[in-house]
């Protein structure tokens, strides 16, 4: 994490709604307490992505396009997320991204985020990226994901 900000809790305390409007801008709030750290401030959908790679690394060992290449990437539709709880969610879809079965884009559009924005937390969140397709089937795939559903 790049941005890191350490108030104390009376600071907390007199400034909440503007700590809270810079933790909402991706910054980290460290609150400390006569120097002994207490909490850590973070922004809903940077937790989201924390506790879901978590999880992803609890997983038993297993094959993927990532692991092996000779795997051929299944995806993740949007049927298969249904009815989730919002961390579930977050978890297959952080979890298809790093077994290498969606690409950014998919997992963006599934999060309703965009490409950029999803990237963007990955890297401040030092989450394996990868950038680049490595076909062309997964550059097309890349493109419709980021356009309109009407422009597909």
């Amino acid at each position: 994490m790049e941005r890191v900000t350490i108030v104390s809790r009376t600071d907390l305390a007199r400034r909440t709604r503007h700590i809270v409007d810079r933790v909402r801008r991706g910054d980290t709030v460290l609150v400390e307490s006569y120097g002994e750290e207490q909490i850590v401030l973070v922004d809903i959908l940077d937790y989201r992505i924390m506790r879901a790679v978590a999880a992803y690394h609890a997983l038993s060992p297993h094959s993927s396009p990532v692991s092996d290449p000779e795997t051929e990437p299944s995806g993740l539709t949007e049927a298969e997320l249904l009815e989730n709880e919002p961390q579930v969610r977050w978890n297959r879809v952080i979890a298809a991204y790093l077994d290498g079965q969606i690409n950014l884009g998919r997992a963006a559009s599934l999060l309703g985020l965009s490409r950029f924005e999803l990237d963007d937390r990955f890297r401040r969140l030092d989450v394996p990226r990868r950038t680049g397709s490595e076909t062309l089937e997964e550059a097309r795939s890349e493109i419709e994901a980021m356009l309109p559903e009407s422009e597909v």
